[in-house]
């Protein structure tokens, strides 16, 4: 599908006059002497030296073999260098590149194994076969390095419903239809990321229009990373559509129950000439699916999904003893937004992926640990658990709504602006909030929310996305990534900074007053030594009050204090909630009405503590009385009931201090009471010394 009629030509050079020189060399079999050059082009010989100077340090920054002199004959560009420049020829380049796999030339050295089977199943799923030899010549590698690659494709595809066979005109896959589109849906963000590299991909320019009036009539508005996505996965489907890749009867990869309005699908397929129902729901299924931003129809689904978003986030927050955020019902709309694509991908069995999301996982640990216990609210709807990835996106909303201890409200704000994504501006706002604990972020909101804001009170916006005009002149912009460099948040200290924002890495506490301080009742014999002591302790004191969400900052060694062991039946739960606190209770670290107040909110509340297999986390606020922090574990031998008829065996009594110093050990208690055999272990202790070796090992 050819788009445009742009001259076909190199397009690589800003220098004039670079691009027709370049295209002159690239379009020769041979080597073109300098005299033919300057009669093609009609230039000086000073001024071909001064172009092919440029174009040669233009290539070497985008690592291009340079244009060689040979003596006596002329100019030429290396065959490899030519593979490398087909990204910028327009011939190339205005072609939709998803459809024409062949045309590529993708360097297979520069890719991980993992990258480069899935650039090799796209490659077979997209052509009708492909032989060996132009898998040699799209990576431009040997026949041996391919063969290895098929190899290790036939291993990765024992996890998918398709495998690749070979036949006479090349390989081809087989499996059915669904399965291989299931395939590329899940991976064509990672698809779209390697590809770009290299070319500049083009789509079918009506697909948007299409979008609109989707999101028109429906009352649904895709986040802009979703319509990215989706510009480009319709404009490869379309395609496939036209190639009579169409669904068989009765697929049963999809497996979908859930019934769609799909008027809007019906007239738009039939206006491509589709004319078949299960077309009709795969599409309904699909655009469903993807992230929205806005609903304006609040249908059936939203409000179940709303009250789903309320109980979680409700879980999180008594789980997590953290204190939520001032935009803590913006948080609970916008994730009940988030919940509509999540069960239609979920329904739809399909899986997300997303490359910030191994980072959540692992730098908010705890966060995520939290988040999953909380979801099990989602857990119940859905019928089934959500994948890791799920999880860890649902953490990042979260994330962006704990309250910070040091915020001070009436203080200017920060806006944040985000080309608005699944998780993602979520993320960005989790961190922001971490890093600056005493500082007021609000947000985030798309670039069409931006636009129609009040700036009062706003001392600096923080996009992530270009912002091509600014409503209020006054206010700086600064634009930073999803995922911050080092020199972005060292960039972003000194800026904010500038706008009359306290940084803690920057926040000097008055040395030179300190120590004129000192200075009236001690001789001072090493001045430089003690401001440099004063300041790193300083620097110290400000490492311990941050990080409030980073799980190896917290050492919770000794945070388990007593473990009980009780053989005997107890009357009821109130007594063994009093008797579980007791030794906390005997040796100071809470008082007698931080446990009345536990029992007051459990005979409030129903069952909110309750974690499931017999688990009961008894807590409250710190100021509810806590003296110290600690924790105590009791074990039931006999099931004790609850008001609702549940039942619990365990009581982990947890008296917290502030909103993180308890989170890496109930971390480490969510984790073990999630592993089946951990909590069977725990359940066949018979003596207070065989518990109290198997948890002091736990934790």
């Amino acid at each position: 599908m050819i788009k445009g009629n742009l001259q076909n030509m190199i397009i690589f050079s800003q220098y004039k006059h670079g691009n027709e020189l370049l295209d002159t060399l690239y379009k020769s079999e041979t080597a073109i002497s300098i005299e033919n050059l300057m009669d093609r082009l009609q230039l000086s010989r000073r001024s071909i030296m001064y172009i092919l100077k440029n174009i040669n340090m233009e290539l070497s920054r985008k690592q291009i073999l340079p244009v060689e002199n040979i003596k006596g004959i002329g100019y030429v560009i290396s065959p490899k260098a030519k593979c490398k420049l087909k990204a910028y020829d327009t011939v190339v380049q205005n072609k939709i590149v998803l459809f024409i796999p062949n045309d590529w030339r993708l360097d297979i050295k520069k890719m991980t194994q993992e990258q480069s089977l899935i650039i090799f199943e796209y490659i077979i799923i997209t052509n009708e076969t492909t032989s060996i030899n132009e898998l040699m010549q799209i990576f431009q590698a040997s026949r041996n390095t391919i063969l290895s690659r098929l190899r290790a494709l036939d291993v990765y595809n024992k996890e998918n419903r398709f495998e690749v066979q070979v036949t006479s005109k090349g390989r081809i896959i087989i499996g059915t239809e669904s399965a291989q589109r299931k395939w590329i849906l899940e991976k064509f963000e990672i698809i779209l990321l390697l590809l770009k590299n290299n070319y500049k991909i083009d789509y079918d320019q009506e697909i948007v229009q299409y979008l609109h009036e989707f999101e028109q009539q429906s009352g649904n508005y895709f986040t802009d990373d979703a319509r990215y996505i989706l510009k480009y996965f319709l404009t490869w489907y379309f395609n496939r559509l036209s190639r009579k890749k169409t669904l068989n009867t009765g697929d049963t990869e999809r497996g979908n129950a859930v019934k769609y309005d799909i008027d809007w699908e019906i007239k738009f397929l039939q206006g491509k000439g589709v004319y078949q129902q299960n077309e009709y729901e795969y599409l309904a299924e699909i655009l469903r699916a993807y992230a929205l931003a806005k609903i304006n129809n609040k249908t059936q689904l939203y409000n179940k999904m709303h009250k789903v978003a309320e109980a979680m986030t409700d879980k999180f927050f008594l789980i997590s003893g953290m204190t939520p955020g001032i935009n803590h019902q913006m948080m609970i709309d916008s994730l009940a937004v988030h919940l509509i694509s999540l069960y239609h991908r979920v329904t739809a069995g399909l899986k997300y992926n997303n490359p910030l999301l191994e980072q959540i996982k692992t730098s908010y640990h705890n966060l995520f640990i939290i988040t999953r216990t909380a979801a099990q609210v989602l857990t119940n709807y859905l019928g089934e658990q959500p994948s890791d990835d799920e999880i860890a996106l649902l953490a990042t909303y979260f994330g962006s709504d704990i309250r910070s201890e040091q915020m001070n409200e009436c203080a200017k704000q920060i806006l944040v602006v985000c080309s608005s994504g699944i998780g993602t501006s979520q993320f960005l706002l989790m961190q922001l909030r971490e890093k600056y604990p005493n500082i007021q972020f609000t947000g985030p909101f798309s670039v069409a929310e931006y636009l129609q804001l009040s700036f009062k009170n706003i001392g600096l916006i923080l996009t992530t996305t270009l912002l091509e005009q600014s409503p209020n002149e006054m206010v700086p912009i600064v634009q930073i990534s999803v995922l911050p460099t080092k020199y972005e948040w060292d960039f972003l200290d000194k800026k904010l900074l500038l706008s009359g924002f306290a940084v803690a890495e920057y926040q000097q506490e008055n040395i030179q007053q300190l120590m004129d301080l000192i200075s009236n009742y001690a001789k001072i014999e090493d001045i430089n030594g003690l401001n440099r002591s004063l300041t790193e302790y300083f620097k110290e004191k400000r490492k311990e009050q941050g990080g409030a969400l980073i799980s190896q900052q917290n050492n919770n060694d000794s945070l388990l204090k007593y473990i009980t062991f009780i053989p005997d039946q107890i009357a009821d739960w109130k007594n063994a909630i009093r008797s579980a606190f007791q030794p906390l209770l005997q040796h100071h670290f809470v008082k007698k009405e931080y446990i009345e107040r536990i029992i007051t909110l459990t005979e409030n509340n129903g069952d909110y503590m309750l974690l499931g297999r017999g688990f009961l986390l008894a807590h409250a606020k710190p100021d509810d009385g806590v003296l110290n922090l600690s924790a105590a574990v009791s074990l039931c031998k006999k099931p004790i009931q609850l008001n609702s008829g549940k039942h619990i065996k365990c009581i982990i009594c947890l008296a917290p201090v502030d909103q993180t110093s308890h989170l890496n050990f109930l971390s480490a208690l969510l984790q073990n009471i999630n592993d089946d055999v951990w909590c069977n272990k725990l359940y066949e202790t018979k003596t207070k010394n065989e518990l109290e070796y198997f948890l002091l090992e736990s934790f």
